[in-house]
C-alpha cells in the first residue's frame, strides 16, 4: 500500500516543484531560466492560464533564478490570477512579438522584450549569468545573442525536475486517474453498435470536463480497421457490431495531470474472435512482462534488452515507445523498442518516485484490426505500483 496524504498540501506541492526546478537548474550549470511552456511554467510556480492557446502564442513567461525572486510575465489582463501564489514574487505584463500582434512590429517588440529579461538578469545574477531557455523564437534568440548573453538549453532541466513526483503529486496524479477510469465507464455506457467514434469521445471529455478534467491531447478513439495501424484520428465513422474499439484517453484530468490510459474490447452483443483474443492476449501479456520489470536503478539499456520480445508480424506497426514517463503531459523518461534503441535511445536509469505509462500495441502486418493497452505506473522500491484501477477484459485472456 502507498502511503498517500489524504488531504494535499497545495503550498507544500508548489514548494518542491520550485526548489526541483532550481535544484536542477544548479546541476545543469545555470544562473536563470525564463521558462515559456506552459508544463514548465505551471510545475515551477503552480500558475496556469490559456494553456493551449499559449503552447503556440508564447505570451506567457516566468523568470526563475536559481537565487532571488520568480518573475511571471502573464498576458494583458491577467496578472491578477497569481495573486494567492506564494511561489511568485512579482507579476508584469508579458511582451510579445508574435506577427499576428506585432505585424511589421514584431523585431521591434522582441528587442524589447530581451532588454527587459537582460536587465532581470543581470540585476538578479550579475552580467556573465548563464540563462536557460526551455523555448524560444527566432527574433527574441537573435536578439539575447546580439547582447552577448550565454545561453542554454533548459528544457533537460525541466524534464529531469518533473520526473521524480512526491508522494504528494502522487496523490494527485492518483486522483485525476480516478477520473478518467470513470470517464471510462461513462464513456462505456454509450458504447454500442451504430454510435460515432466522435460520439464516444465526446462522451469521455464530457466526464473529464464535468469533474475538474481541462482538456484532451489527442484523438484517438478508433474502431475496426481504424485501429491497425494506431494513430489514426477520431472519426465520423460509425461503430459495428462486433468490431474491437481502442482508446488512448489522453485527458489532462484534475490539477492538470496527464491522466493516460488505454483500454480496448469488442463492440455490441457478439462475444471477441479468436483473431481478436490473440491480438488481445499479446498485448496483455506485453503489458504485463514489461511492467514487472521496472525496478529502481534498472538501465533503459537493459529493460530494452529483457523486454517482451515482440512476434515478427508485430514488429513493423510497433508503437513508438514502451514507456513513457507522465506528470503534466508525456515526460522523460522514453524508452524506444529495442529496433530503434541506435536512432532514439538515450542513457539513463529508472529512478524510485517516477511515474511512468507502459504502452502495448499489436497491430498484425495486414490485419484487420489491432489491440492498445496502457497502464500507468509509479515506480517503488519494491517494483512498480499500479496508480489506476480501470479494469482489463479479463474473459477475453
Amino acid at each position: 500500500m502507498l502511503d498517500l496524504p489524504n488531504i494535499i498540501d497545495e503550498p507544500k506541492v508548489r514548494a518542491y516543484r520550485l526548489n526541483r526546478t532550481r535544484e536542477l537548474m544548479q546541476q545543469f550549470k545555470m544562473d536563470a531560466v525564463v521558462l515559456f511552456d506552459p508544463l514548465n511554467l505551471r510545475y515551477a510556480t503552480g500558475c496556469r492560464n490559456m494553456q493551449v492557446w499559449t503552447s503556440h502564442h508564447l505570451a506567457r513567461y516566468v523568470f526563475v533564478p536559481v537565487e532571488g525572486p520568480v518573475v511571471l510575465f502573464d498576458y494583458g489582463g491577467a496578472l491578477h490570477l497569481s495573486d494567492h501564489l506564494e511561489t511568485i514574487d512579482e507579476a508584469r505584463p508579458a511582451r510579445s512579438w508574435d506577427y499576428f500582434g506585432s505585424g511589421n512590429r514584431a523585431e521591434e517588440h522582441a528587442n524589447k522584450w530581451a532588454d527587459e529579461i537582460v536587465d532581470l538578469l543581470h540585476k538578479t545574477c550579475g552580467k556573465g549569468a548563464t540563462l536557460g531557455l526551455d523555448r524560444a523564437d527566432l527574433l527574441p534568440m537573435l536578439a539575447m545573442q546580439h547582447r552577448g548573453i550565454k545561453m542554454k538549453d533548459a528544457k533537460g532541466p525541466m524534464e529531469m525536475a518533473r520526473s521524480i513526483k512526491s508522494m504528494d503529486e502522487v496523490a494527485i496524479i492518483k486522483n485525476s486517474m480516478q477520473v478518467c477510469t470513470d470517464a471510462i465507464a461513462h464513456m462505456r455506457k454509450f458504447a454500442e453498435p451504430g454510435v460515432t467514434e466522435n460520439f464516444l469521445l465526446a462522451k469521455m471529455n464530457e466526464y473529464n470536463m464535468m469533474h475538474g478534467g481541462e482538456y484532451q491531447e489527442t484523438r484517438l478513439l478508433n474502431s475496426g480497421h481504424h485501429t491497425n495501424p494506431w494513430f489514426t484520428e477520431t472519426s465520423d465513422k460509425k461503430i459495428e457490431n462486433g468490431e474491437m474499439l481502442v482508446f488512448d484517453s489522453d485527458l489532462i484530468g484534475p490539477d492538470g495531470v496527464f491522466a493516460d490510459q488505454t483500454r480496448a474490447f469488442v463492440i455490441g452483443d457478439k462475444k471477441p474472435t479468436d483473431e481478436q483474443r490473440v491480438l488481445y492476449n499479446h498485448a496483455f501479456e506485453q503489458l504485463q512482462h514489461n511492467m514487472e520489470l521496472l525496478r529502481p536503478g534498472m538501465t533503459f539499456e537493459e529493460f530494452g534488452e529483457r523486454s517482451w520480445k515482440m512476434h515478427d508480424i508485430y514488429v513493423p506497426n510497433r508503437y513508438a515507445e514502451m514507456i513513457h514517463g507522465i506528470g503534466f503531459g508525456v515526460e522523460y523518461p522514453v524508452i524506444y523498442y529495442p529496433e530503434d534503441h541506435e536512432t532514439w535511445q538515450y542513457s539513463g536509469t529508472f529512478e524510485e518516485g517516477m511515474c511512468v505509462c507502459v504502452e502495448s500495441y499489436i497491430g498484425p502486418v495486414g490485419g484487420d484490426e489491432g489491440v492498445k493497452l496502457e497502464q500507468p505506473v509509479l515506480i517503488t522500491k519494491d517494483g512498480p505500483v499500479a496508480l489506476t484501477d480501470c479494469p482489463f477484459e479479463d474473459d477475453y485472456l
